[in-house]
């Protein structure tokens, strides 16, 4: 197992692109460090960004692109550190820890699918839609992804996914490996397809194969200080699970399935002060996720990682394995 810690800190500052001239930006960054916990990497990243905010980014950095930003940022944090920037809503580069950097473009579509082959009564089975959410991460830049994925959303917006061929049982993690088949050779350099069928669960396809996530919230107590005092958080648990889609279901594993089996511990941690969980070592982040994966594991033999988030942005994750 590995433990990694995130942090995220956001500015405002301008800046000068060669295609749309000098404006502003909401910044936002997301630090993930195996080296500092959460309170070092959250004073660090504050501290690497402080520079920046309200800030003319031409006078500071040459060519102040996304790339050369998180390059800069990296920089400031003074350890390893994978980033991952957002200089707009739809938009941003993660940098991993080695100095790789991919461009991300979030985008998606609406269309109505049903689910062929589930066991009558599944309500996947019923004639039903979604607004899926698209994210898209390559080496290329934005423009060339953006054109790269409009022949694929003229495919698919406003359409009954289940008359285009190759995604007669549309399930998520079907049309995430058919938009990375699609989507290979205008793009070279693409290194995940991520659909987000609802809020709270998706799939991503990458070289390695398939990856599933279901997420919960639940509301708990913990320990404040060593006075016996406590505080609160609304917590953020994301299952990751990593397999081989079954070719019947289209599923790796059914998301309904999975909010099922996380059930019994989630009674145990919603509404209750998490240090009287039996077997909880710490209540941090970190060690919830480390708790949650000691009881879910031999129910999930496919979980692969766990982020454990108590606040909008910021906790640990977990990785039991590859999770990509």
């Amino acid at each position: 197992m590995r433990t990694t810690h995130l942090a995220t800190c956001g500015f405002e500052a301008a800046r000068t692109l060669p295609t749309a001239g000098k404006h502003g930006h909401s910044f936002f960054v997301t630090a993930e460090s195996r080296v500092a916990d959460l309170a070092e990497l959250r004073e660090r990243l504050t501290y690497a960004c402080a520079p920046l905010d309200y800030r003319d980014l031409d006078t500071m950095i040459a060519s102040p692109s996304d790339a050369t930003l998180a390059a800069y940022l990296a920089d400031a944090l003074g350890q390893p550190c994978a980033l991952n920037l957002r200089s707009a809503p739809d938009r941003g580069v993660d940098l991993d820890e080695d100095g790789a950097l991919r461009h991300w473009l979030s985008t998606g579509f609406e269309a109505a699918h049903q689910l062929p082959n589930v066991e009558p009564g599944h309500q996947c089975g019923r004639l039903h839609g979604h607004g899926f959410r698209v994210r898209l991460v390559a080496s290329e830049d934005h423009a060339t992804i953006a054109a790269a994925w409009q022949p694929q959303f003229e495919r698919l917006q406003h359409r009954y996914l289940n008359d285009i061929a190759g995604l007669e049982n549309p399930t998520s993690e079907v049309l995430a490996d058919w938009l990375w088949q699609g989507l290979a050779e205008p793009l070279p350099g693409l290194s995940k397809v991520e659909v987000f069928e609802t809020h709270t669960a998706g799939s991503r396809r990458d070289a390695s194969g398939l990856t599933i996530w279901k997420e919960q919230r639940f509301e708990a107590a913990v320990p404040f200080d060593a006075a016996g005092h406590y505080t609160g958080h609304s917590y953020l648990v994301r299952l990751y699970l990593a397999g081989e889609m079954d070719k019947v279901s289209g599923w790796l594993r059914d998301f309904g399935e999975v909010k099922s089996l996380f059930k019994p511990l989630y009674k145990r941690l919603d509404h209750n002060p998490l240090d009287q969980l039996r077997g909880i070592e710490r209540t941090d982040c970190a060690g919830i996720a480390a708790w949650i994966a000691a009881k879910l594991t031999p129910l999930l033999p496919e979980l692969s990682a766990i982020d454990l988030f108590e606040n909008a942005h910021e906790g640990a994750r977990l990785s039991l394995r590859d999770a990509r």
